[in-house]
């Protein structure tokens, strides 16, 4: 091979700076069409990142809901709930911008588990992952899940009353519809529940008569539950009864066609009712009687008959019965023949 000699190589010298490294001749290729040329150099370094950096493994953390799924109809769960698991995934970016996140989940298959614990291991391979997506991380890996048995139990509802009535007034009666609810619940659980209370009802301002409301029950436990959310209540407010006696009360005699007695001729009651109609009671003359039609003559043992104004009672007659003489002749007076 022939080496070019001195004058050869300051030629080729002089022909690549007139043509090559002319600067006026650099500056036209530079800036000619220089917005297109900076396009095409952007776009070429992006797929340059693009294929590097997309193809670069990376890591990423998702949350999955967990999916329970064929729970035995006779078990129920009683233990905490896990709804998610914690999942770390490693693989190439683009990849990972193909998981579907509301897609993905962990179902765990509870069919034919029995009462008490239950282990299920989470496995990776149950997830629906890109090919080439690896998991690193599962947390928790296994779920234990406590499994009792249902059982169900009809309790009575008790109306929980709250408030102070004002001093002339009482509370004579409540009543709840329905009467019963079921309870439903774990079995170890629901043995301890007797009554299905109402959240307390405020009486405080009510009055004379009937007090209607709708009220909620209350929970009876985490994981116990009631044929009813709510039911009717129904509170009957009376004024306060109370008890008087009644000394010295005349017996009279009704349709008596002879003459008669009555031994004893005066009685003693005890009533009651609201404190408004007894405290101010005044019998009616003949309030207490003996009604001797068709009695015939002699000696009978008779009770008295009592009517009250509505709303009192009669709580004792003392004494219970007396007697009373028909005797023949002119009818006379109470009590003297």
């Amino acid at each position: 091979m022939k080496w070019p000699n001195r004058e050869q190589l300051l030629a080729a010298w002089r022909r690549l700076r007139a043509t090559v490294l002319d600067a006026e001749r650099i500056r036209r290729l530079v800036t000619h069409n220089f917005g297109l040329k900076l396009l095409s150099v952007l776009l070429a370094l992006s797929l340059w990142m693009f294929v590097n950096f997309g193809e670069r493994d990376t890591e990423e953390s998702l949350k999955v809901p967990l999916e329970l799924r064929n729970i035995p109809a006779h078990l129920m769960i009683t233990s905490p709930r896990v709804d998610f698991v914690d999942l770390r995934v490693s693989g190439p970016r683009t990849l990972l911008g193909r998981i579907d996140r509301n897609r993905l989940a962990v179902g765990l298959d509870l069919n034919g588990v029995r009462p008490g614990p239950a282990v299920f291991h989470v496995a990776a391979e149950s997830l629906n992952l890109p090919r080439g997506v690896r998991v690193v991380r599962i947390n928790p890996a296994e779920v234990t899940l406590e499994m009792e048995r249902i059982a169900h139990k009809t309790v009575p509802v008790h109306l929980r009353l709250t408030g102070k009535l004002p001093a002339d007034l009482q509370v004579s009666d409540t009543h709840a519809s329905p009467e019963t609810v079921q309870l439903t619940g774990p079995a170890s659980d629901i043995e301890d529940v007797h009554a299905a209370n109402t959240t307390p009802l405020d009486i405080g301002n009510a009055t004379v008569g009937t007090l209607e409301r709708e009220v909620a029950l209350e929970p009876a436990g985490e994981y116990l539950s009631f044929s009813a959310a709510r039911v009717a209540a129904q509170v009957r407010i009376e004024e306060v009864a109370v008890t008087r006696e009644l000394k010295g009360v005349p017996i009279e005699v009704r349709n008596a066609a002879e003459r008669y007695r009555v031994i004893p001729d005066h009685v003693r009651l005890t009533v009651r009712g609201p404190k408004h109609l007894v405290a101010n009671l005044e019998l009616d003359e003949g309030a207490v009687y003996i009604d001797a039609e068709g009695v015939g003559v002699g000696a009978h043992v008779v009770k008295p008959s009592v009517e009250l104004p509505a709303g009192v009672s009669l709580v004792t007659l003392e004494p219970a019965k007396v007697q009373l003489v028909l005797s023949k002749g002119k009818r006379s007076s109470r009590g003297h023949g």
